[in-house]
């Protein structure tokens, strides 16, 4: 998939940006200073093919609705699809014209495949973050091959790490070895303890009635004492409720008598005294404004009578005001008329002086004033005589130099015999692929060398070690898949006799603990098992029937069998006397025999299971040494093996690179026989003394001798071309040297007439007729500009005069005496006076509208007391004659506030009451007393008290009591225990699961990478090392695969030198280039089996050098025939290295 064009339309901060990728760049470079889109643009990208994020994050300039991106598209079977993309969450795909017509959401499936965002953004775009980040955690890792790859492919970074932290984190859980550090034996001790606490803690026999009596007795005493402490506190109570509303009776009586002092104003009209407070309150605030209202009338007036107008200057104001605005003019042509009269002095002497160079008198300066005709015409004909000078001095100095060269290169032309080379550089460049092949090989055996040593060493490093290398690649080796499933199935096995030696531990502990147990019980005392009982009754029976049947036959019992069976029946009942007596101990005990023959049976069971595990174990790993028989390994650990499996193919193919070497060094072997004779006979043709050297040293040697031979056959070829133009040049010289001294004659007779219409002599000089020109130059604009100043100084001279006539006019007319002062600031007093006269007339008539408005004010507010005292009168004519109005509103709101304390009162009294009516309550207070009630009260509260601390002692041993009872049932020590044991054995079970996803996860993690690698390390390891060496300039060659101490495959970069660094011994900046070249070399994998999409890389450069630069320019353009790059930069050197090295391949995008 390529952008052939991307149109953002409304994104962002930008607008109707068209941006076109040409179809035949090798490279797409975005370049734009910071602030310019680029950052936009990119975003674009991603949102485009992907869909916008829920968030409006590119909304801050266009409506969010209106996002608008679009582009064209052209997968790699040439197919195209014009689009655009709106924000929504459906039918975001419309077609790129007006109307946009709604896409199929699956229109951009073809040209995606399976690419997510997630996905395109980590391995199809790269900035210069993710570039340091990837190349940092690629350093750290060590260089193990699986991790480096896996990065590199999905941008992801940290993998090896995260593979250890899942390990070290499942290790911290569960392991075969027992820690008390990790979570799963912690777990397991907690239930075994709790286990054994629940056995401890079973019910026992004993005070159980007792118990019950005294729970039965508690319970009574509780209910008497309840009810004693209902009767204290309700006379507590009552003799509370009495004390708190005898003093509220008392407030609400004395409220009631202040009431009835007021009674007279009861018949008053219903909000007669809001409308009272009101109309006074208004006739208040209406006499305080007419009071302030006839005091500022009062200053009005005032201040009028101290104002006085000036008429006649006020008159006169308009002339005076212009007289003040030409004040500036009169004082600047005061102070300019002394500079401009010395100006026109100073022309005059000027005038004076240009007389004198011409020779003239001051008088005939004008009259005899040449025309402008004239004087160009001279001023070119002086020009022209220069030129013709220069002309003439310049050919004559050229004339001469190409003298002495021509000399010079005829003194040093070369003789002798010369060849031409070109035949014979072309006979040697014919063989130039034999010679390179003869430069390699040395190199090769160089390098052979090296790695037959590397894989003898290899291979001694393997264990089980190899020591013949064609031996064992000689024998059928098992496959990795195989040696996989015999390590699966051995690990099978192992972990079943593991847990078959385990369940074979743990039955031996119980039955242990089991014996301790029935050791600890018949310590006290023999117990007596069913196993005795059924003995002795046993016994018995056979002596009674053995009694009966002598009783049968008429036989006389004998003694010794009736004191027999006496016996018999005496120990029977004493057995089943002491069973029934201990009933406990005998039950415990015969359960405990119950289980232990059951555990025996049971452990009987998995020894026979250990040893059938073990016997498979035995035979598995006998067939798995089996495989490695032929190859004569002896076989160690799957695990071992397997990595050694690994190891041998690495071997394979470093063993099958050995054998191309040495077919590649026996092919250029052979290029030495057909190089010699070609050598020799260009030898013999150029006259080189090659001697004895090898055939690598005489091709270098006759390219330095071909090198000089051409030199000098094109040194002699030039030679001969120089000498003929210097004698042509020479011819050239002297024509042109005639022509210019005829155009000389014609110039000195035109030049004659010229300055003879100037008034100068015959022979005059360039000099002279130069200096001439100057003057007469410079008369017109200073006649011009004496003039300018003579009627500049007359024309202020008679502005002043007009200006102080009109002064002394205006003067004259105020009657005010300003001749003492000069004109200008004669003319400011007069101006200052007319001001001030304003200033008090606007002054008068602001006091006189201030007045009036004040009268008016007066005038509304008498009218408005007015009206208030009717409406008094009209209040008060329902009550009759008040003389106080004022004493009347104090005694309305006294009763108000009486009749709401009153109710206030009455209120808190039904509150407290509890329901009781009044009648009742005052009838219970007629003989009461607060000091018998206070000490009454403190007595009930003391024995309430005591009340509560026995019904607190009461409680507590009837809590006790049920604690006891409940220990007997089932015991709060043995629900804990049982709890206890569920939670422990819960925690063991999530701790299990956790154990096994962490251990699932580290293994699919490492099988991916493992997977990875194996498929892809062969062609991405060689493909990332050519790119590694083109971004180094050569500095390395290529990325190796080796084995570390640890025998975990590592990766190497090898110097152009031999040497092999690890990874960790890497520069900063080099560590950057390996993993771009990873990155690039994954993407050129993926895009040779996918639908390729563009890379996207952001200003990766920052951290690079200008050959760093160049290098990686390079290998992102040498992409172009794989997938699309885009490079977006604001670094003009990155656009200048592009447009050097890339040229025309470059396609510049500027923002």
């Amino acid at each position: 998939m390529r952008f052939t064009r991307l149109d953002i339309l409304r994104y962002g901060a930008l607008t109707d940006r068209v941006i076109d990728f040409r179809p035949d760049a090798r490279l797409h470079v975005i370049y734009g200073p910071n602030e310019a889109g680029k950052s936009s643009a990119l975003s674009a990208i991603s949102d485009l093919l992907f869909g916008f994020p829920a968030a409006a994050e590119q909304s801050f300039l266009h409506e969010p609705n209106t996002l608008r991106i679009g582009a064209d598209l052209r997968a790699r079977d040439g197919a195209t699809l014009s689009f655009r993309r709106r924000r929504g969450r459906k039918g975001t795909l419309l077609a790129p014209d007006d109307k946009e017509m709604a896409l199929a959401d699956d229109a951009l499936s073809p040209f995606l495949g399976n690419l997510s965002r997630d996905v395109f953004e980590r391995a199809f775009g790269l900035d210069s973050q993710r570039l340091r980040q990837g190349a940092a955690a690629m350093l750290r890792s060590g260089g193990e091959i699986g991790s480096l790859l896996f990065s590199a492919a999905s941008g992801l970074t940290g993998l090896s790490r995260l593979r250890q932290s899942l390990e070290a984190e499942a290790d911290g859980i569960y392991a075969a070895r027992r820690s008390k550090d990790r979570g799963f034996y912690r777990a397991l001790d907690r239930y075994e303890d709790a286990r054994k606490a629940e056995r401890d803690n079973e019910l026992k026999s004993g005070d159980w009635k007792k118990l019950l009596a005294e729970a039965a007795e508690l319970e009574t005493e509780l209910e008497r004492l309840q009810a004693e402490r209902r009767g204290t506190r309700e006379a507590l109570d009552r003799l509370k409720r009495l004390k708190t509303l005898q003093p509220l009776l008392a407030e609400i009586d004395a409220e009631t008598v202040a009431l009835d002092g007021l009674s007279d104003l009861a018949d008053m009209p219903s909000g007669f005294g809001e409308k009272l407070e009101q109309k006074l309150r208004d006739k208040q605030a209406s006499e305080a404004e007419l009071r302030r209202a006839q005091e500022a009338v009062q200053r009005a007036e005032e201040d009028l009578s101290r104002i006085q107008i000036d008429e006649a200057l006020l008159q006169m104001s308009g002339d005076i005001t212009q007289l003040f605005a030409d004040t500036g003019n009169y004082r600047a042509q005061r102070h300019d008329l002394p500079r401009v009269d010395q100006e026109l002095a100073g022309y005059d002497t000027t005038l004076s002086r240009l007389a004198r160079r011409l020779g003239l008198a001051e008088a005939e300066l004008e009259r005899q004033q040449p025309s402008d005709i004239d004087r160009v015409r001279l001023s070119e004909l002086v020009d022209e005589g220069r030129q013709l000078a220069r002309q003439l001095q310049s050919l004559a100095e050229q004339s001469e130099s190409e003298r002495r060269q021509l000399a010079a290169l005829e003194k040093d032309s070369l003789a002798g015999r010369l060849i031409d080379p070109r035949p014979y550089i072309d006979q040697l460049e014919a063989l130039g692929s034999d010679l390179s092949a003869l430069g390699r090989l040395d190199g090769l055996e160089i390098r052979i060398r090296r790695i037959e040593s590397d894989l003898r060493e290899a291979a001694g490093r393997l264990q089980p070690p190899a020591d013949d290398i064609d031996i064992l690649f000689s024998a059928p080796l098992p496959e990795t898949a195989e040696i996989a499933g015999h390590r699966d199935a051995i690990g099978a096995l192992r972990s079943k006799v593991r847990d078959a030696a385990g369940k074979l531990q743990s039955y031996d502990e119980q039955l242990v603990e089991i014996e301790r147990t029935l050791v600890d019980a018949e310590r006290i005392g023999p117990i007596v098992t069913r196993e005795q009982i059924a003995a002795a009754r046993e016994g018995r029976d056979a002596q009674w029937s053995s009694l009966q049947q002598r009783l049968v036959d008429g036989a006389a019992p004998e003694a010794k069998l009736l004191s027999a069976l006496t016996v018999g029946i005496a120990e029977a009942d004493r057995l089943a006397d002491a069973a029934l007596s201990n009933a406990d101990r005998v039950a415990r005990h015969a359960d405990y025999r119950l289980r232990q023959a059951r555990l025996q049976q049971e452990r009987e069971a998995a020894f026979d299971r250990l040893k059938e595990a073990e016997r498979a174990l035995e035979d598995a790993q006998a067939s798995f040494a089996a495989l490695f028989e032929p190859c004569g390994i002896d076989a160690l650990d799957p695990s071992a093996m397997l990595e050694w499996r690994r190891g041998v193919e690495l071997l394979r193919r470093e063993r099958k690179a050995l054998l191309e070497m040495l077919d590649e060094r026996d092919e250029d072997a052979l290029a030495e026989t057909r190089v010699l004779p070609a050598l020799q006979d260009i030898v013999e043709a150029t006259g080189y003394k090659s001697g004895r050297l090898p055939p690598a040293a005489v091709a270098e040697g006759l390219r330095k001798h071909l090198r000089l031979l051409s030199e000098r056959w094109s040194e002699s070829r030039t030679r001969e071309g120089e000498i003929g133009a210097a004698r042509d040049r020479l011819a050239r010289f002297e024509d042109q040297w005639q022509t210019l001294e005829r155009q000389q004659v014609a110039w000195r007779s035109a030049f004659g007439k010229a300055a003879e219409l100037l008034g100068l002599p015959s022979d005059t000089t360039l000099e002279m007729a130069d200096a001439a020109l100057k003057a007469w130059q410079e008369l017109p604009d200073i006649l011009a500009e004496r003039e300018n100043r003579l009627r500049r100084v007359n024309g202020m001279r008679r502005d002043m005069a007009d200006f102080e006539r009109r002064l002394a006019t205006l003067t004259a007319n105020s009657g005010y005496e300003l001749d003492h002062l000069p004109p200008d600031a004669a003319a400011e007093a007069l101006h200052s006076r007319v001001n001030a006269t304003r200033g008090e007339l606007k002054k008068r008539d602001g006091l006189e509208e201030e007045r009036q408005r004040w009268q008016g004010l007066v005038t509304r507010q008498e009218a408005a007391l007015a009206a208030i005292a009717a409406d008094l009168d009209r209040l008060t004519a329902d009550i009759g004659v008040v003389d106080d109005l004022p004493a009347l509103l104090s005694r309305l709101r006294e009763r108000a506030r009486l009749a709401a304390r009153l109710a206030e009162s009455r209120e808190r009294f039904r509150q407290q009451a509890e329901g009781k009516a009044e009648d009742e309550l005052r009838a219970e207070l007629a003989g009461f007393e607060r000091i018998a009630a206070d000490l009454e009260i403190e007595r009930l509260t003391e024995e309430d008290q005591r009340q509560f601390a026995v019904h607190g002692e009461l409680s507590a041993r009837l809590a006790e009591n049920r604690r006891q009872r409940q220990a007997l049932e089932m015991g709060l020590s043995a629900e804990y225990a049982v709890f206890e044991k569920l939670s422990a054995e819960q925690e063991a079970q999530d701790l299990a699961r956790q154990w096994v996803v962490l251990k699932i996860a580290a293994r699919m993690l490492a099988g991916s990478m493992e997977a990875y690698r194996e498929k892809q390390a062969d062609p991405v390891i060689r493909r990332a090392g050519e790119l590694f060496s083109q971004l180094t300039g050569g500095r390395f060659c290529r990325l190796v695969e080796a084995h570390d101490e640890s025998d975990t495959l590592q990766l190497l970069a090898e110097r152009a030198a031999g040497e092999r660094v690890p990874l960790h011994g890497l520069s900063e900046g080099t560590g950057d280039q390996l993993y771009l070249a990873l990155r690039l070399a994954f993407l050129e994998d993926y895009s040779a089996r996918n639908e390729p999409a563009p890379l996207i890389v952001d200003d990766i450069f920052q951290t690079f050098d200008d050959e760093r630069v160049s290098a990686g320019l390079q290998v992102l353009a040498a992409t172009a025939d794989r997938f699309q790059t885009i490079l977006f930069t604001h670094e003009k050197s990155v656009v200048e290295i592009a447009k050097s090295e890339i040229g025309a391949g470059l396609d510049l995008v500027q923002l």
